[in-house]
């Protein structure tokens, strides 16, 4: 077996042994680049594995958001998915048509997600009588009953607490947890967050006052 700690052992290595290991290191890259902007951008979907830790969102100097804005789907209309509102029946997101929309899915497995909630829950409480603040909880194999009872333990109960079992509406948002969608009152997006946001921030404060929900 070759050691590749001793040069003169390197040296021996074939044409073909060399170009396998040059072929490898772009593919070994690659895989580390994957790995950590997945780790940057929030939580991937739920695959069994134990619940992914909360981090400190408070920005420091130099270090890099940990949330992306994308206003590149502003002006589409709410989606049509049938999901489950907090009493558990059928209900569509159009039913809330008239104030603008806050749209945060989520996951209880989800420690970003867990990370961001206090702050939606006092924007919930801040902007009640002006907006609807829906938490659309992504746990699949849940009736809802859990995700709810998850955020009145913590006293985030301000947050509506709907569930989307089958994943319905996060699919179409690209499955990254969390991400919150802002509608103005007519229903149709002006934009999403993509990670978890400080929801009592000047930044969030700028998005909510573009969609009609000013704190």
């Amino acid at each position: 077996m070759l050691d590749f700690r001793d040069p003169v052992s390197v040296t021996r290595l074939t044409h073909s042994q060399k170009w396998h290991i040059q072929k490898r290191r772009p593919l070994a890259l690659a895989l580390l680049v994957l790995v950590g902007g997945m780790a940057m951008s929030g939580c991937d979907r739920e695959n069994g594995v134990p619940p992914q830790p909360a981090a400190n969102n408070e920005s420091q100097a130099g270090a890099p958001k940990r949330y992306s804005i994308d206003r590149s789907h502003a002006g589409a209309t709410l989606p049509t998915n049938a999901v489950r509102n907090e009493q558990g029946q059928a209900a569509h997101l159009a039913d809330l048509s008239g104030k603008p929309i806050i749209l945060n899915l989520w996951a209880t497995w989800c420690g970003p997600c867990v990370e961001e909630l206090p702050t939606l829950n006092r924007l919930a409480a801040a902007t009640s009588t002006r907006a609807h603040i829906i938490g659309l909880s992504q746990d699949i194999g849940d009736d809802g009953h859990g995700p709810r009872e998850f955020l009145a333990a913590r006293g985030w109960g301000n947050i509506r607490s709907w569930h989307d079992p089958d994943n319905a509406i996060g699919l179409v948002y690209g499955g990254g947890l969390p991400t919150t969608i802002l509608f103005d009152a007519t229903g149709h997006e002006v934009a999403r967050v993509i990670g978890p946001l400080d929801w009592t921030g000047a930044e969030a404060a700028a998005l909510l006052a573009q969609a009609g929900a000013a704190i």
